[in-house]
């Protein structure tokens, strides 16, 4: 009898562990149109705004910055800013995020990764660089909208 309740116990905990995965996660990108706006001073600088499902299953997005210049750059400082009504009402807006690279050379990218980025939301984006003792500027402004 001890034997066939240890036998019944054994088998409901197995049974009871064994149950479908119902979790939905979303392993496919989301179709979007990223399209980079209002440039300025961004002619050495190729800019993309890149989809993907992050290591969650959630949309995210990369943001790269290659400089397609015939020379290498110093100094590279990289800025994003997602423009909120919220915070475009404050006093001082600040950048989401700032990025400092010494070097980068021609035809070389740096990627911002797995952000999470609202639909319909401005994103500003700035690139700035030293040129001999000149600090250079270039910016723009990504827009995410949904395809449907």
């Amino acid at each position: 009898m001890r034997k066939l309740s240890i036998l019944l116990a054994c088998l409901v905990v197995f049974f009871a562990g064994c149950s479908k995965d119902t979790d939905k996660i979303d392993t496919k990108v989301r179709s979007v149109h990223t399209n980079l706006t209002k440039q300025s001073g961004l002619e050495h600088w190729k800019l993309a705004l890149v989809p993907k499902i992050n290591s969650l299953g959630q949309q995210g997005y990369d943001i790269e910055f290659q400089n397609s210049g015939d020379t290498s750059v110093k100094s590279v400082t990289i800025y994003y800013r997602v423009d909120t009504k919220v915070k475009l009402s404050g006093k001082t807006v600040k950048a989401d995020s700032q990025t400092m690279i010494s070097k980068l050379d021609s035809n070389e990218k740096i990627t911002l990764s797995d952000l999470t980025l609202p639909i319909n939301t401005p994103v500003q984006v700035e690139v700035d660089w030293l040129v001999g003792s000149t600090i250079t500027r270039g910016t723009g402004t990504f827009q995410i909208t949904e395809i449907k």
